[in-house]
């Protein structure tokens, strides 16, 4: 999985706020008006992305890696992950 295919999926599909202003670069996320951090990427990322980046990223979206991938492919929608999150606290 590239590293801007996740950046993209933070930031397009579910809507994260990019926070550029550290040494790297943080998502965060509102839900149900909490905000929470769910990626954080090298400000220097390219090219395929570290398994630890895609499994912090899938745990912090409350998803396994299958799901995760499910989501940057396209085949989960936004409201998809919303209930997922929702039902796992």
């Amino acid at each position: 999985m590239d590293s801007r295919e996740i950046q993209t999926t933070l930031v397009v599909k579910l809507g994260a706020i990019e926070d550029r202003t550290s040494h790297h670069v943080y998502y965060w996320m509102n839900v149900d008006g909490i905000e929470f951090r769910v990626g954080k990427l090298s400000h220097s990322s390219r090219g395929r992305a570290p398994e630890y980046v895609v499994s912090d990223t899938a745990k912090r979206l409350k998803l396994n890696k299958k799901e995760f991938t499910s989501l940057v492919e396209c085949s989960m929608d936004k409201g998809t992950h919303r209930d997922i999150w929702r039902s796992r606290g």
